[in-house]
């Protein structure tokens, strides 16, 4: 039971998170825009949580993108190395998450510590009245999940390491499709 619960947030916490935000986004412009136009009566909270949704969004819908490894990516010299040497492009790529890792975990502290220094000062928003650090928690959040997806793509190399070190790569496992 516990595991179908994990391979099921495994599976959709990103889309269920960023599904959220967007729709959250999106009711509030559309609010915005009725209040606006039709009533002649703009509110300014609204403008301003659709903006938080959104960057929320965006927050989490880089770990969706991490996820399925739809990020930009440089693969030229990895893929003609991969030819060759399949050994050394498993490596190559295990080093490259390895450093990805690292930045994020690296960027995370930081980002707690942003998050931190928003609570100390308990500034609010302008428009909404709600404390700016719960604005902030959205980077951490997005942090924690890139973090947790680059390291399921680290255990996955080194697995694929040790069990196919020469076999060649697969052209879906090194193109971005």
């Amino acid at each position: 039971m516990l595991k179908c619960v994990y391979r099921h947030l495994d599976e959709h916490v990103e889309t269920y998170l960023a599904s959220i935000a967007l729709i959250i986004f999106a009711s509030l412009v559309v609010f915005q825009v009725v209040m606006r136009y039709i009533f002649n009566s703009p509110t300014a909270w609204t403008e301003e949580i659709a903006r938080y949704a959104l960057v929320w969004f965006v927050y989490i819908s880089g770990s969706y993108a991490v996820k399925y490894q739809r990020h930009v990516k440089f693969n030229v010299l990895v893929d003609m190395l991969g030819k060759r040497v399949p050994l050394a492009q498993r490596i190559i790529g295990l080093l490259i998450f390895l450093l990805w890792l690292a930045f994020l975990l690296f960027m995370l502290d930081l980002s707690f510590e942003m998050v931190r220094r928003q609570i100390i000062t308990g500034q609010l928003a302008p428009g909404s009245q709600i404390p700016m650090y719960l604005v902030y928690v959205g980077l951490p959040v997005g942090l924690s999940l890139m973090s947790f997806r680059v390291f399921q793509h680290t255990v996955r190399a080194i697995i694929d390491i040790i069990k196919n070190p020469l076999a060649p790569i697969p052209p879906s496992k090194s193109e971005g499709d």
